[in-house]
């Protein structure tokens, strides 16, 4: 550990400044010092404030409004996804509750296998983005290769032909694609309500007796 004051001193900032950059930077103090780790950090903090040749205190405010936005777009992504949850809204059936061999056992079978198809997918789609581009930076595109490209010639059109034929012909209307509670789930509640009162009035005169 290092203490705090010989770090201020050997960077060669206020004693206060690099409190406010360990706080935005989310560095723990601990009894007035912080790790090796820590202080590299701090040097590059500063360092990137010189690069871009504003005053730390400019540095931390842009620091912090990036932070906020980030908190900000991740509410507005919402929680994360869970597959359960999903099956449960979208089939109206909890994956507990099925039984093995059933089609929807099946389908959620399937779906378990996309978790692992959806991160070999996105590692794939992110190193072919990540090199296309690089080439894109470095030999440019022709006005042709654009014109041809899948998104501007109607790919648009053609996934939502797609994405109908795969909802008509292999999921019929049995799939709940709105937000709200599934309406299997919805008139199984409702159709229970009924039995207990019967339930209850069929047992009274024994009671009595």
């Amino acid at each position: 550990m290092m203490n705090l004051t010989l770090v201020a001193q050997q960077l060669e900032i206020p004693l206060e400044q690099l409190k406010s950059i360990c706080q935005v930077l989310k560095i723990e103090i601990i009894k007035n010092a912080v790790t090796p780790n820590d202080k590299e950090k701090i040097q590059e903090f500063i360092r990137a404030c010189k690069n871009q040749e504003i005053t730390i205190e400019q540095g931390l405010l842009e620091l912090q409004q990036l932070q906020r936005e980030a908190q900000t777009q991740q509410k507005a992504l919402g929680e994360k996804f869970n597959l359960d949850e999903f099956f449960k809204q979208r089939i109206g059936t909890s994956p507990e509750e099925l039984n093995s061999g059933s089609y929807h056992y099946d389908l959620y079978q399937l779906l378990l296998k996309s978790q692992s198809i959806s991160q070999v997918g996105y590692t794939l789609f992110r190193e072919a983005f990540l090199r296309q581009t690089q080439d894109l930076i470095m030999n440019g595109t022709e006005a042709e290769s654009i014109n041809k490209n899948q998104t501007v010639a109607g790919f648009d059109k053609a996934f939502d032909t797609i994405e109908t034929q795969f909802e008509q012909n292999f999921l019929g209307t049995s799939v709940n694609w709105g937000e709200e509670e599934h309406p299997m789930l919805a008139a199984s509640q409702k159709a229970a309500l009924p039995s207990t009162q019967e339930t209850s009035t069929s047992t009274s005169p024994s009671s009595k007796k």
